[in-house]
């Protein structure tokens, strides 16, 4: 009798093996994600490398402001499960150098306009300070250096937006967002509104 029974009972423990294995399985993928910091991180260097014919490499920074404005949207997105998403933290130092040059950029577009003269502003010849201010296509700001120098700083980058691998990646601000298909650049967003209209495709 015992030797009868042993292959039911062998044959049940398998059995209940595998349905505690499915379970298992099901629950950690139906958990949903609650913060960005439960999303799987990636390097930025791993932006084209991922397995999936399809998704969206995220990036991201604690500490921005605009970050916290797409936080729902991003977690939504992430938990319907249609498309991965992967974060990539551009306050680790692993990802510095996927950083657009801002130092190189103020370097060839700033301008010196004027200077302070007995704490009053001088322009410098032909400059109209309203030309600054009014210009639509790049965003200036007006400052005073430690020399008195009055400077515009160009604050319109020109980074990259069509990198085709993860060496031309110039991450000009956060949020930012790649999209990936069949190992190859498909969308660029960056920005609030940029960001959550690329998930909304």
């Amino acid at each position: 009798m015992k030797r009868k029974n042993r292959p039911v009972i062998i044959f049940s423990v398998i059995v209940l093996i595998i349905i505690i294995g499915i379970a298992a399985i099901w629950t950690l993928k139906s958990k949903d994600n609650d913060a960005i910091e439960d999303i799987q991180k990636i390097n930025a260097s791993a932006t084209f490398n991922q397995q999936e014919e399809e998704y969206i490499v995220y990036f991201w920074q604690a500490t921005c402001t605009y970050c916290k404005q797409i936080e729902k949207d991003v977690l939504s997105f992430s938990n319907n499960g249609e498309i991965p998403i992967y974060v990539v933290d551009m306050q680790d130092e692993k990802n510095e150098s996927s950083w657009y040059d801002w130092e190189e950029h103020h370097k060839k577009y700033d301008q010196v306009i004027g200077k302070i003269e007995d704490g009053k502003e001088v322009w410098n010849e032909g400059i109209n300070i309203e030309n600054f201010q009014n210009d639509k296509n790049t965003a200036w700001g007006i400052v005073a250096n430690e020399e008195n120098q009055i400077i515009a700083t160009h604050n319109t980058a020109f980074g990259n937006e069509v990198p085709e691998n993860a060496e031309e990646i110039e991450i000009t601000g956060t949020p930012t967002m790649i999209k990936i298909k069949d190992g190859k650049f498909a969308a660029y967003a960056v920005g609030v509104e940029e960001t959550v209209e690329l998930l909304g495709k």
